[in-house]
């Protein structure tokens, strides 16, 4: 799959700021399941953009404006190749060589253990029980992607995914009271229970294709689609495949029509804004827009 991406923000202050510094995580990976062709990021008031990679391996852009002003604004622009059409295509492996992969890759790349071994308020360690009913455990000898297809069913069971709720919650155990969540809540509940198998998880944002955003087919007729956004989902280091994408929100697998732009050990890792000024201390208005579009003229999903 072949996409263009446009993401625009608008930084709005009620009254004047100086020494305005942002940091932005919006621009999709490079690696062999994704080639980037084209990037730009433009910026008013014009400024130069200071591209650099984070610990994680993210992408970021850094910019100032130092002289006094009011709004701030920037958009990205990309096209990306996604080439991941079968997320089920790698070398099966029995269970037992399955342990033997994991451990070989952890030992070869230690900083793995961030995605093991790191606790916090998004992804604690879990209680045996989640309203009432068995935190799932790790089963030996059933295969590990088995397990976490299971796990994938098992998280609607303790909350399910709201397309219309924008904030997440603040500490996993919110999201056991409430039932419901965002794409990341329920990402930080996968997340901590395969954390918890001692199998490398981390907290992924992209973008998806526009289709995701199309009303369902039970949606009364003139739904209109609704507005495109970042999505966040899942990845596990998965034996004879390596890292591969599974989404909550959704129960599914990852493939193309899935753009990674930034991975992390949790939601905090991977914050798409980040800036600070000086001023009054009033908070600003942000807006943003975001259009993901398919080059290759393919039908939708």
């Amino acid at each position: 799959m072949r996409y263009r991406i446009e993401r625009d923000c608008r930084i709005l202050y009620p009254t004047p700021v100086r020494e305005h510094h942002c940091q932005v995580r919006l621009a999709p990976w490079e690696d062999g399941n994704q080639a980037l062709a084209r990037l730009e990021l433009r910026v008013s008031p014009a400024t130069l953009p200071v591209a650099r990679y984070d610990g994680f391996g993210n992408l970021t852009h850094h910019f100032g404006v130092l002289s006094a002003h009011r709004a701030l604004e920037f958009t990205l622009t990309a096209e990306v190749e996604t080439r991941l059409s079968n997320p089920f295509d790698f070398e099966v492996l029995s269970p037992a060589r399955e342990r033997v992969w994991l451990t070989d890759s952890l030992h070869q790349a230690p900083r793995l253990w961030d995605f093991v071994y790191h606790q916090g308020c998004l992804t604690p360690k879990l209680p045996e029980k989640i309203a009432g009913r068995p935190t799932p455990e790790w089963q030996e000898g059933v295969a590990v992607l088995s397990q976490i297809q299971e796990a994938l069913t098992w998280v609607h069971t303790v909350a399910e995914f709201d397309p219309q709720e924008t904030e997440s919650v603040k500490t996993l155990p919110d999201l056991f009271s409430a039932a419901r969540g965002t794409a990341a809540d329920l990402s930080h509940l996968l997340i901590a229970l395969l954390r918890g198998w001692a199998l490398p998880a981390r907290f992924v944002s992209g973008y998806q294709d526009a289709a995701w955003f199309e009303p369902d087919d039970e949606a009364p007729a003139g739904t209109a689609a609704r507005l495109q956004a970042l999505h966040n989902w899942v990845e596990t280091l998965v034996p004879g495949a390596g890292w591969r994408g599974f989404d909550p929100a959704f129960g599914l697998l990852a493939d193309d029509t899935y753009i990674r732009v930034a991975v992390g050990r949790d939601a905090h890792d991977v914050s798409p804004l980040r800036h600070t000024s000086k001023g009054a201390g009033d908070s600003p208005e942000v807006t943003e827009t975001l259009s993901v579009t398919r080059l290759d003229g393919a039908p939708g999903l």
